[in-house]
């Protein structure tokens, strides 16, 4: 071979090294594959026969089936919920507790509710601070919540039975059930400001559900984690954890019951599970829908984070943050993160040391190949992700929201785009580079990225670190012979297979169609690890078999282009919505949906071939389909003024709002030019600067508008206290909502498809009132 700075030839048996190691290397990352999936699944369910000391998703599931009732949606503050409550307190009486209901007012910004949050504790044998233990009741007004979060309740009974009954932890555990959640994390927010038990807490572990099924993920920490992840993976049977999820998670605009502990400084451990995301927040999140496999690893998780978090100092914990990651969900690997800039430091000296080793017996470690496998992984991800975006574009048609019935074809064409790209690229530059160069080349540009993220991103660092560290030390005690050094070059490619492959196929249950983007580019640098087994590769590895990827790309974005989006288990997202406007006193159906519009509610009703922005308060860019609707009778909400006044250029006022019909909420829609400058709904105030955690349940001010929401209109009404930086009149509307439907709506129900559900608040009645205040 000719090393491309042209100084030396040297015989290198790069062809045997790209047929027995590319194939090598190609058969276990099947194997890395195989495992990813395989083990992605939850434990087997234990049966209510189990052990009483151990957690049984049986058991459990006898729980969470009398706290459902009849399965009626139960938001909060509803008759629904209060049933619900009930059932929990009786739950835990029958368990040897003494809970209390503990009832506030709780806003975030732009929204209220009256919440009752059930709290019990169970001592510890020293006095101190407490491990609280929570879930959310409470469901969203278009499904039961079987998963999101009755199974984090049930769990939590169980978890409390099963500590019951054995020996009391070093520290209590409090058990808090809130309401609210849904509504904005008010039953939390109401506990962290309102309930003395606050004092007692010293760390949380909060259990919710972004699916009806799938393992149970440790996604989030909160404050110092380095104890609490090494308490939990001392005790986890099947960890399933990351502090990549954890990194990730800060940067997205979500929010848990956690968060508002996270914001007073508390530490914590968060757990969900994903799978079957279509099914959240809609109506086919019922018990029959639930994996009692997820339920069973959900209340083992939550037994081994509450044991080990109960056992600690939490008076003074540990400070410090970890890098972590579970190996075959089997062991949690951690380390402190201020090491990871040096592990970076050491896989470099390690990588470079081996290629100066292999310079010093004449072989080609430098030069062009060296230069060819730095850029490698720079070069896969931008030829790859330009791939990869030209076939989401293509996809994009096929995908009417994040997730699809099939998934399984798109899934393959993503990562087989990222493949045969990497693969071809790679060919071109080991056509003429020889394997030590392009390994050292490779695995400096790997090291170089572990040390840049263990600096500023160290929770993602081990992707990177651990792979190079491998890949140094099998340099080194490797180097001395071409079959040890095409050995060295197959070693870390499993490595990394290990690591990515688990977290990679978890992308597009947390992100969709978007995730499979990421995944695509992702895998992109993961695959660049293949490059110096392309040195001196034949034909058929060069060209032929990226190629043939390449192809079953086409055949697989084919067939995911043409598959149907939505089944039973992906339902469609359709809510129906009756509005009557008492201004003109028309009445309107109005269809939010995911696209396609179907054609038998068109039939039904005249709903016409383009959405249009409805409502007087929407954003322009709001487009949904609407109807004429038969009259009806409902009055409208109703705004009494108690006082108006004007103090020091500001406009005070007070004002009473109700429903004459019984409507449980109420928004109120305040012009931007209004200038609202605080607020307090029945006593309690509203951040109007919204938390980061929080931002999207308040509607941003850009398209001229303020909501402002209560979410538990009692039925003498809800009296607000606002202060206005504007002191002239102003047009407001006042919008009342109750989650039911006119009789009139029959047929369009019975048109909506069999396999499209009502999804987030459901399908809704709405009266609106124009006010001049």
């Amino acid at each position: 071979m000719v090393d491309p700075t042209g100084s030396r030839s040297v015989v290198e048996p790069g062809g045997r090294a790209a047929g027995w190691g590319l194939a090598a290397a190609l058969a276990l990352l099947a194997v890395a594959l195989l495992l990813a999936v395989v083990l992605s699944a939850p434990p087997p369910p234990k049966p209510a026969s189990a052990p009483l000391g151990e957690f049984s998703a049986g058991r459990a599931q006898a729980v969470l089936r009398d706290l459902l009732g009849d399965g009626a949606p139960h938001p909060v503050g509803s008759p629904a919920d209060d049933r619900v409550r009930e059932r929990i307190l009786a739950q835990l009486r029958a368990g040897g507790y003494s809970p209390e209901v503990q009832e506030a007012v709780a806003c975030n910004a732009g929204g209220c509710a009256r919440t009752r949050n059930v709290l019990a504790r169970l001592p510890g044998r020293e006095p101190g601070k407490s491990v609280l233990l929570l879930a959310h009741y409470d469901s969203v007004p278009a499904g039961a919540g079987a998963a999101d979060d009755m199974s984090g309740v049930a769990a939590i009974l169980e978890v409390a039975r099963v500590l019951k009954a054995g020996p009391p932890p070093r520290h209590g555990v409090l058990l808090l059930l809130d309401e609210g959640e849904e509504a904005g994390l008010l039953g939390a927010q109401a506990f962290a400001d309102h309930s003395p038990a606050m004092a007692e807490v010293g760390a949380v572990v909060n259990l919710e559900a972004r699916g009806t099924s799938g393992s149970s993920l440790m996604f989030e920490t909160s404050g110092p984690n380095a104890w609490m992840v090494s308490r939990y993976a001392a005790g986890a049977p099947r960890p399933f954890t990351s502090s990549l999820f954890v990194t990730i998670y800060q940067y997205m605009p979500n929010g848990t019951d956690l968060t508002v502990f996270q914001r007073r400084g508390v530490p914590g451990l968060n757990f969900a599970f994903i799978d079957h995301p279509a099914q959240y927040h809609s109506g086919v999140d019922n018990l029959a829908d639930l994996s009692p496999a997820s339920l069973q690893h959900h209340g083992d998780n939550a037994l081994a984070a509450v044991r080990g978090l109960a056992e600690a100092d939490l008076a003074a914990p540990p400070q410090g943050r970890a890098v972590f990651f579970d190996l075959l969900h089997a062991v949690v690997i951690r380390w402190p993160a201020g090491l990871s800039p040096l592990l970076g430091v050491l896989a470099l000296a390690l990588t470079l040391a081996a290629a100066f080793l292999a310079r010093r017996r004449g072989l080609p470690a430098g030069g062009g190949s060296f230069i060819l496998g730095f850029t490698a992984g720079l070069a896969a991800l931008v030829w790859v992700g330009l791939l990869a975006f030209v076939l989401q574009l293509l996809l994009a048609g096929g995908f009417p929201g994040p997730w699809v019935a099939r998934p399984q074809a798109a899934i393959a064409a993503f990562w087989l785009v990222a493949f045969g790209g990497s693969l071809g690229l790679a060919g071109l530059m080991g056509r003429r580079a020889g394997l030590p160069g392009l390994w050292a080349g490779v695995w400096v540009f790997w090291s170089l990225l572990g040390l840049g993220l263990g600096i500023l991103l160290p929770g993602a660092s081990y992707l990177f670190l651990v792979p190079a560290l491998a890949a140094g030390v099998c340099g080194l005690l490797l180097g001395g012979s071409a079959g040890g050094r095409t050995a060295a070059a197959v070693a870390p490619v499993f490595v990394a297979a290990l690591l990515w492959f688990p977290v990679l196929d978890a992308l597009y249950l947390g992100l969709g169609l978007f995730g499979l983007l990421v995944s695509a580019v992702l895998l992109a640098v993961a695959f660049s690890a293949l490059t110096p087994l392309m040195a001196g590769a034949g034909v058929l590895w060069r060209r032929w078999f990226p190629l043939a990827a390449l192809a079953a790309v086409v055949v697989c974005a084919a067939l995911a282009r043409t598959s149907p989006p939505f089944s039973r288990d992906t339902p469609q997202p359709i809510d129906l919505m009756a509005w009557k406007n008492s201004e003109t006193g028309e009445s309107r159906w109005v269809v939010i949906n995911r696209r396609p519009f179907p054609p038998a509610m068109r039939k039904v009703a005249d709903f016409g071939q383009q959405p249009v922005t409805p409502f007087p308060w929407s954003p322009k860019l709001d487009r949904l389909f609407e109807a004429p609707a038969p009259p009806m009778s409902a009055p409208a909400p109703e705004v009494a003024v108690l006082a108006d006044s004007i103090a020091g250029g500001k406009r005070h006022l007070r004002l009473r709002l109700t429903s004459p019909r019984g409507a449980p909420a109420v928004t109120v829609y305040v012009p931007a030019g209004a200038r609202l400058e605080s607020l307090r709904m029945d006593g309690e105030p509203v951040p109007l600067a919204a938390p980061a955690a929080v931002q999207h349940t308040a509607l941003p001010q850009q398209w001229g508008w303020q909501q402002l929401i209560m979410n538990t209109l009692a039925p003498q009404g809800s009296e607000w206290e606002i202060v206005l930086g504007a002191t002239g009149p102003m047009d407001w509307y006042v919008v009342d909502q109750s989650y039911d439907l006119p009789a009139a709506a029959r047929d369009l129900l019975a048109a909506r498809p069999k396999n499209a559900t009502p999804w987030q608040n459901g399908d809704v009645t709405i009266v609106s009132r124009k006010v001049r205040i």
